[in-house]
């Protein structure tokens, strides 16, 4: 497990009394609390020291009062990729109702993207074949052997295609959406309600850095897609074509990159909206959290989508079985005597968008708990939230005596 030295950068753990000015990570209704030294967090993420000064005397009057905590849901220490997931399959239920009608509404948007895109792309592969409907090739005996369209490496990338343009679209949707979960989220860590009027304010003027890193990140896997779908109109045009060493090229020429880029940007969004930081900030502060820690944090992103997706398997095979049995693969194919409308599409079209309305908000919970896992390893975050607890929860000075 990548710990070590590592989790100090960024910050240095608490030694002796000192102050800190930021928002508690700890609790947003705790009080402020001296006697926690922290460096300074732009996100509010760690423990606040500074404040209870003014309010000395008044406190020493008081009687000693225990903060008590309840059982925290995330555990306070670098966690696995499955309690990340798992984390984020709890954390879902805890965001507020209007976040994940917000939630609902980008997704479906890019739902209704994917759906087209894929309808577009099927019709102009389609026209090719049609317009090339038989090749030759030569055997052994220097005969030639006639086929009919469409050729396995025309169905392979076409199929590929379509499985990475809804994968495509939810990304994008899902960027979007950690950076409204990421508040909540921070929320259900400290076992506390999240308060939906703050989080209004929190989110006013940040969900346009939101759109702007989702469209900068998806990028690489725009191009990527692209370039199967250009792939599977060749194959489609040039039937005899072998596809698998372009296949190899884009893989490796394309395929990685978006896998770097995919990790090393996976917790901008919760980052920008949490620490209030711009989209080039952002990104800096991704791709720094990110350090050391490139496959694991890909390999995150990469499990969850594999997870969500097996969760949907039931809703992928009725589709699948209407676009074969039912005669909605013929209407995507644009084949004569089609019909342009039926009830069976739009069941298509109905199952298409609730499978990825049920699986985006978990990718993108487990985006934001991703980046509460990489300040653990890297500043050692849970070390300072756990100072924070202890402080809020011991007993207060009185009357400048020892504590009681």
């Amino acid at each position: 497990m990548e710990f070590d030295e590592s989790r100090a950068e960024g910050g240095e753990l608490p030694e002796t009394p000192g102050t800190e000015a930021a928002r508690p990570w700890a609790s947003p209704s705790a009080s402020a609390t001296a006697g926690i030294r922290a460096s300074a967090d732009p996100s509010g993420l760690a423990a606040p020291a500074a404040g209870a000064a003014a309010s000395t005397d008044r406190a020493s009057l008081r009687p000693a009062r225990r903060r008590e905590f309840r059982q925290r849901p995330i555990p306070l220490r670098p966690m696995t990729v499955l309690e990340l997931i798992d984390g984020a399959v709890a954390a879902v239920p805890s965001v507020p109702r209007f976040l994940l009608v917000r939630a609902g509404l980008v997704v479906s948007g890019f739902g209704a993207l994917a759906f087209a895109l894929t309808w577009w792309v099927n019709r102009v592969v389609a026209s090719a074949v049609r317009a090339h409907p038989m090749w030759s090739t030569v055997d052994f005996d220097g005969q030639n052997e006639f086929h009919l369209a469409p050729s396995g490496s025309e169905k392979f990338c076409l199929t590929t295609t379509e499985i990475l343009i809804a994968v495509v679209c939810s990304g994008f949707a899902a960027t979007i959406v950690a950076g409204l979960f990421a508040p909540s989220v921070k929320a259900y860590v400290d076992a506390e309600p999240a308060d939906a009027s703050a989080l209004r304010a929190l989110l006013r003027g940040r969900v346009a850095r939101l759109w702007t890193l989702a469209l900068i990140t998806s990028l690489p896997r725009i191009a990527l897609v692209a370039a199967l779908a250009l792939l599977s109109r060749a194959t489609a045009v040039h039937p005899g074509m072998a596809a698998g060493g372009w296949l190899a090229m884009i893989a490796i020429f394309l395929g990685v990159p978006c896998f770097l880029v995919t990790a090393t940007t996976a917790v901008a969004a919760p980052a920008s909206t949490l620490e209030g930081v711009g989209v080039r900030a952002a990104l800096r502060r991704s791709r720094r959290l990110a350090r050391q820690g490139v496959v694991r944090a890909g390999w995150t992103c990469l499990l969850a989508l594999f997870i969500v997706a097996l969760a949907t398997a039931a809703l992928d095979f009725c589709g699948r079985e209407l676009r074969e049995t039912y005669g909605v693969g013929g209407q995507f194919a644009g084949l004569p005597g089609s019909p342009g409308f039926s009830w069976w599409l739009l069941l298509y079209a109905l199952i298409y968008l609730v499978t990825l309305l049920l699986t985006t908000p978990y990718r993108s919970a487990t985006a934001v708990l991703l980046y509460v896992d990489r300040r653990f390893r890297r500043e050692g975050l849970d070390i300072r939230i756990a100072w924070a607890r202890l402080a809020q929860n011991a007993p207060r000075r009185t009357g400048g005596g020892p504590n009681t």
